[in-house]
This record gives C-alpha cells, sequence and structure tokens, in this order.
C-alpha cells in the first residue's frame, strides 16, 4: 500500500542519517578524539575499499579486475602522497586501539552512506537524498550535542562574523554542491566506480595547501598524485 511504501521510505532516510551521516561526523570526531589525526587519515584510506565491499553485498554489484587493480593503484598513490603521516601514525598502539576502533566504525558508516544513498537514488532526485538524510541527521544530532558538549550551542554566540562566513562557505560548496555532485554521481556510476574518486581528496588537499598555504610539494607527492589520477581514470 502507499502508506506502507510511505513508511519504509521514510525508514530508508532513518538509517541513511543515523547509520552514514552520525557516524561518518560526529563518531568520526570522536575517535579522533581518543586516537590521533595520522590514525585517522591513514585509516581513512580503507573507505573506498570498505565502500566496494559493502556495494558487492548489498547492492550486488560486479567488482572486477579492473575495478580492484584501480583501487590499489589509487591506494599506493595515496599512500605516496600521505608519506609524512606514517611518521606520526600509531596504528600498532594499545593506547589509540579504541579510538581506532570507533574510527573504523565511522568509515563504516560512511561507506553505508554512500552505498544506501545509491539505493534511495532510484526513488529520489540527489537535492532530495542529500536534504532529507542531512535534516533526520541534524535532529538526531541535537540531542547528542545536548549531553556530550551542552555548553557548545551557548558559545555559538561569541562565534565572529569571519566564523559564520566560513560555516557558509563550507555550507555552500563543501557540505551542499560537492555532496549534491557526489550524488549525481552515484546515481550514474556503481558505487565501488564512484568510490575510487575518494583517494583524490588527498591529492587535492596537497595542491590547495601549496597555492593558499603555500607548502611545498615533493617528488614523492607528484609521483603518488600521478598514481592515484591514473588509478581513478
Amino acid at each position: 500500500s502507499t502508506q506502507g511504501a510511505s513508511r519504509f521510505e521514510w525508514r530508508g532516510f532513518l538509517m541513511l542519517a543515523a547509520l552514514g551521516l552520525v557516524p561518518g561526523s560526529a563518531v568520526l570526531a570522536w575517535g579522533t578524539m581518543l586516537s590521533t589525526a595520522s590514525n585517522a587519515a591513514l585509516l581513512y584510506l580503507t573507505l573506498p575499499v570498505i565502500t566496494a565491499v559493502m556495494a558487492v553485498t548489498l547492492l550486488r554489484e560486479k567488482m572486477t579486475l579492473v575495478r580492484w587493480g584501480s583501487l590499489v593503484l589509487a591506494l599506493v598513490g595515496v599512500l605516496i602522497v600521505s608519506g609524512p603521516d606514517w611518521h606520526h601514525a600509531n596504528l600498532h598502539s594499545m593506547k589509540f586501539l579504541g579510538g581506532n576502533l570507533v574510527i573504523l566504525v565511522a568509515i563504516t558508516g560512511s561507506a553505508f552512506y554512500n552505498v544506501y544513498s545509491k539505493r534511495l537514488l532510484e526513488r529520489y532526485t540527489p537535492l532530495e537524498v542529500l536534504v532529507f538524510g542531512y535534516l533526520i541527521a541534524a535532529g538526531l544530532s541535537v540531542p547528542l550535542v545536548l549531553v556530550m558538549e551542552p555548553s557548545s550551542l551557548a558559545a555559538t554566540r561569541s562565534y565572529t562574523l569571519g566564523v559564520w562566513v566560513s560555516l557558509v562557505v563550507l555550507s555552500v560548496f563543501s557540505w551542499g554542491l560537492a555532496m549534491v555532485l557526489w550524488m549525481y554521481l552515484l546515481k550514474r556510476l556503481d558505487v565501488s566506480q564512484a568510490s575510487v574518486s575518494i583517494y583524490l581528496l588527498p591529492l587535492l588537499g596537497v595542491l590547495f595547501s601549496a597555492v593558499l598555504l603555500k607548502e611545498k610539494i615533493t617528488p614523492a607527492m607528484v609521483v603518488g598524485g600521478l598514481l592515484t589520477l591514473a588509478g581513478t581514470v
């Protein structure tokens, strides 16, 4: 019936928010606090692989040798680009084991968001999937904020104009336009294909750092970037 279908669709968006968006943001931040930023950056490299495995399991996508090869090639390139992070990583330390496990849970949530969005895109537009998911995730996040960080809402009163402008810019370009384009990509490609492009994030981060922060680009970064680009292509 129409009523049953409606209940199922709302349940789908609730799953998308509760199991995808909230873990991929709030839980990731919590895990990074319990571990280190370097550990989080390195563990995040597993996202395309976890996404591909989940796409095969939930969406019955086929992973060919070319797709696995592209993942490996792009991953090798990213590892070269992220070389300095190895010096600060403590993945083997029992001290950060709990935080690392929390980070992996968050990454799995992000993978679920990508895969389940693909399923919802069969009946909804990219903008609808994005907005409905964000609205429900925002509703679920309010109780978490009140319980875990009750002073954070009051702190917004001290935000300067520059902080609000920065939030607006991030909302429009990073959480808005970029995510809508990502949804259009998911609608037209298999999730396992689209997930390889996630490895372009460190490469683009290095390029933006060089342009905006005047950081140096080493020959290793160039080689790693080319490998990542080749894998994505």
